[in-house]
């Protein structure tokens, strides 16, 4: 059985996103776990990292749906290549920022 143990997690795109999307990093460190006897023997994994779009459902204020997910490693080798194509491919979960006119 593997056994995942969340140990870091941390809201991305905080300032990009309205009230009811996250996007949310994730980190776990992974054992698989046998019975042996009456003994329990763990085995180290590789530790597993997603990142997830979360979007908020208005009529139930604490329950949330995961619109995309993300395994750093498998989608894509790093965060900020998983950030690029959520800007890209999900930029209809941003906020629309106004673009800034040259002064003068």
């Amino acid at each position: 059985m593997i056994v995942k143990d969340l140990v870091e997690t941390r809201e991305l795109l905080a300032d990009e996103t309205p009230e009811d999307v996250f996007v949310v990093y994730e980190r776990f460190d992974n054992k698989d776990c046998q019975c042996v006897g009456d003994a329990v023997e763990e085995i180290e994994c590789d530790p597993e990292e997603i990142i997830q779009i979360l979007i908020g459902n208005p009529e139930a204020s604490k329950s949330l749906t995961s619109a995309a997910t993300y395994k750093v490693g498998e989608d894509f080798t790093s965060i900020e290549a998983i950030i690029e194509d959520i800007k890209l491919k999900h930029s209809h979960y941003l906020i629309d920022k106004p673009e800034l006119a040259p002064l003068g």
